[in-house]
């Protein structure tokens, strides 16, 4: 038999994590924003009655009114949607080792071998009752079976909210007949008018193309799963998350509520976006040289610079400081609306040789003293003076959709029975 996968996909998850919090959101349209209700932030999720009433992922706030008046913009709670990811996360691993993390709210869970169909059924449905019962009654998933995580996925996306769908090997030609290519994760904006283009709209008519013309029109890896999975051949593993490989950078980039003028105050948001990177940097263990800096400004033109350092930093000051001579380079003199820091060239912390002088190994002493004040009581409760000011005007940063960040860490779960 065939591998059997699962993609389980919690529905309107931002949304229904703030509905499940304040019941009195419940049944109501509910826009969370990224920088809370400001008319320049944007819905990075929307609840399922406000999805009814036309509201999408990524509209800005000013559309989702205008489409439905009675919209409640909140803002974002990353902190929260991260935990509650770990929690999801480490739940599934009860049911099987192989759960590669797909996004903050999907991920993909392989069963063993002797797993069949109507077991793989009974633990999606465990699944969900479990979800329900540890994480809230509001929150509901999705959640498709198949034979391949490409498939498993589509089949996820074919009842929502709150469905469960299996798509087994004889299912897939009838599914194949009436399903658009564009429900394919992997085709998207770019593939499928192509596609399209060559007569080809529904997953069986994709199959019907010969692998040398995908091939010719795609590259050999894209044609050639292309050509496998419209004739239903879906080899796509699933990888634990455990297995990720070492991040090759860390960054934050922040789309300001208000253009900045001042060159000061733009300083400052970058110290303050240094120190999240710090932070992320100091959780796991590692140490970075090349820090870059990208300003993007009022005309949306934009500008950005890296500074290599001689010694590995792990702080954020010395990433605030590593991006001051890139800074005096500015070519431009205009209000900056988007600043992102990144640092790369990464290493384990362990790898390092400590600090030779006394101070500095003090210091190094404060800032993780420091770390652990804020993991405690809250982040920025301890901060640099400099940042008194702006913390509060740009306070609940994203941080994308970095898989590491919501999985559940290396040390082992108490796996309770179901």
């Amino acid at each position: 038999m065939n591998k059997v996968v699962l993609h389980i996909d919690a529905n309107s998850y931002y949304a229904s994590l703030e509905q499940q919090a304040y019941p009195n959101l419940r049944g109501k349209p509910v826009g969370v924003a990224g920088k809370g209700r400001g008319e320049r932030t944007v819905v990075v999720g929307a609840s399922i009655e406000a999805k009814k009433l036309g509201v999408k992922t990524a509209m800005g706030a000013w559309e989702a009114r205008k489409i439905c008046p009675e919209i409640i913009i909140i803002p974002a709670n990353y902190d929260r949607y991260s935990f509650v990811s770990k929690r999801i996360f480490s739940m599934l691993e009860r049911f099987s080792p192989k759960v590669e993390v797909f996004s903050i709210d999907e991920a993909f869970v392989e069963l063993p071998n002797n797993a069949t169909w109507d077991d793989a059924v009974a633990i999606a449905q465990q699944m969900k009752r479990l979800i329900r019962k540890q994480i809230g009654e509001w929150v509901t998933c999705s959640i498709g079976i198949s034979y391949g995580k490409t498939l498993a996925k589509l089949a996820s996306e074919l009842k929502k909210p709150d469905g469960l769908t299996v798509i087994r090997p004889e299912d897939f030609t009838a599914i194949a007949k009436i399903t658009p290519i564009e429900e394919l994760c992997g085709i998207g904006y770019r593939i499928g008018p192509r596609l399209n283009q060559m007569g080809v709209f529904t997953i069986a008519e994709l199959g019907a193309i010969p692998k040398k013309m995908l091939i010719e029109a795609f590259g050999d890896f894209t044609g050639s799963w292309l050509h496998n999975i419209g004739n239903g051949i879906d080899n796509n593993l699933v990888h634990s998350f455990r297995d990720l490989p070492q991040e090759k950078s860390i960054s934050h980039n922040y789309t300001l509520p208000k253009d900045l003028s001042s060159m000061e105050d733009v300083k400052k948001a970058i110290l303050l976006l240094s120190e999240r990177v710090g932070v992320r940097l100091r959780k796991k263990n590692l140490v970075g040289r090349t820090v870059s800096v990208y300003l993007r400004f009022s005309d949306h033109t934009g500008w950005g610079e890296r500074h290599t350092q001689k010694e590995y930093i792990f702080d954020g000051l010395q990433i605030y400081q590593a991006t001051l001579p890139a800074l005096e380079k500015l070519p431009y003199n205009k209000p900056v609306r988007f600043i992102g820091v990144c640092i790369s060239e990464l290493s384990q912390a362990v790898n390092i040789t400590e600090p030779l002088f006394e101070i500095d190994r003090k210091y190094k002493g404060l800032i993780k003293a420091v770390d652990k004040i804020n993991v405690r009581y809250g982040e920025f409760t301890v901060h640099r003076g400099a940042l008194a000011n702006i913390r509060h005007r740009i306070f609940s940063l994203p941080d994308g959709r970095n898989k590491r960040l919501y999985t559940p860490s290396s040390s082992p779960f108490l796996k309770r029975p179901i």
